[in-house]
């Protein structure tokens, strides 16, 4: 080849790079997980079973959830119970894996079946039954996608964060303590600019919640908008929990309501989305869980090796570069493994090189 030719092929090399990573429009990512909501209701709404045998006295027909949930079809109960989520974001926005009823499913890697090992195979794209084996408060020993992110993304700390509803978050998130920005459990918001934050910061702890390592969502959800509208950060984590502790509980009509105030956040959180030029039409999606749960009303309230219907999980995509929309059907089954690998593809950056044995990124959502 002459020097004239190479220097030719060199060109179209350099013009080929430089036009597919024009075609990219994602400049920001936003993970959100939702703890063990099941797939039941995401994709069937309200369980009349459960309601039932919630239902003590009387006809459950006269019950306030039946009243404000049922419907006679799954399409129109989800509607009901997570309007924003099925009405403009899977409909005009994103698409959703992991209706088996569609011959969709999402699945865990990892066999423990709660919430550090899950978070944990979302945030490092493996999972490690040998060694994260329980919800314990201990460091990760593996590095995050957050601080790959950061590292490669040259971001400083604040341009990262995780805000989560359980403390347990301060030790999953990184592995290297203070790498990024983490606010979770019960602790404050040290970065709160208004009053108004502050005064929020405060009060998590004087109206204090059920569980000793939980805070309400509605707390993580405003601290993790104050951040977000005042560092505009590329990198957020937005980790809600209640779907996950009030089923613990056996309270179906707090875990019914915390679905639907999980919705209203995705909305809030979208039309701000939409107002900032920092973040419209250039940041993707991803929205998951850490696991299942029981599919019986013996077991609804569980999960764990002892439930293995709470193996399957779901995950919602909202992309400017994926044209996928609705539900997905007749589709490959994808896994939680993927999840670190597929944000790091939307910045069209290989998450191979922090884990060569992390799941890949989710072909279905980049191919043409």
């Amino acid at each position: 080849m002459t020097s004239k030719h190479a220097l030719f092929a060199l060109v179209l090399l350099f013009a080929f790079v430089i036009s597919a990573t024009a075609q990219i429009k994602t400049e920001n990512v936003i993970l959100i997980t939702l703890d063990g909501a099941r797939t039941q209701e995401v994709f069937g709404g309200l369980d009349l079973d459960i309601l039932k045998d919630k239902t003590r006295r009387g006809k459950v027909e006269d019950t306030t959830l039946y009243k404000k949930y049922w419907a006679p079809t799954p399409e129109e109960r989800r509607m009901k119970l997570l309007p924003f989520f099925w009405g403009t974001l899977m409909k005009d926005h994103g698409s959703i894996a992991g209706n088996r009823s569609l011959n969709s499913a999402v699945m865990t890697t990892n066999k423990m079946l709660f919430s550090y090992p899950g978070y944990s195979e979302i945030l490092t794209g493996q999972a490690h039954d040998d060694v994260i084996n329980s919800n314990d408060r201990k460091r990760n020993p593996y590095p995050s996608v957050l601080e790959f992110l950061k590292r490669k993304l040259r971001l400083n700390k604040n341009q990262v964060a995780l805000f989560g509803s359980w403390d347990v978050f301060n030790w999953i998130g990184e592995h290297e303590e203070g790498a990024i920005t983490i606010n979770a459990g019960h602790e404050p918001y040290e970065l709160a600019a208004t009053a108004e934050l502050r005064a929020l910061s405060k009060l998590q702890n004087e109206k204090l919640s059920p569980w000793d390592s939980v805070r309400f969502d509605y707390f993580t959800f405003r601290f993790a908008m104050e951040h977000l509208k005042k560092y505009q950060p590329r990198v957020m984590h937005i980790a809600l929990g209640e779907t996950d502790d009030w089923a613990h509980g056996g309270d179906y009509t707090h875990t019914l309501e915390s679905f639907h105030r999980n919705d209203q956040q995705f909305k809030e959180l979208w039309d701000y989305l939409q107002t900032a030029t920092k973040y419209k039409g250039k940041t993707s999606i991803i929205i998951t869980i850490d696991h299942g749960r029981g599919n019986t009303i013996k077991d609804w309230t569980d999960h764990g090796e002892r439930v293995p219907e709470a193996q399957y999980i779901w995950m919602a995509f909202i992309s400017p570069d994926v044209s996928l929309r609705g539900e997905w059907k007749n589709a490959e089954t994808i896994y939680q493994n993927q999840v670190a690998a597929t944000l790091c593809k939307f910045l069209n950056l290989d998450y191979s090189e922090n884990n060569p044995q992390a799941g890949k990124p989710i072909d279905r959502l980049f191919s043409k």
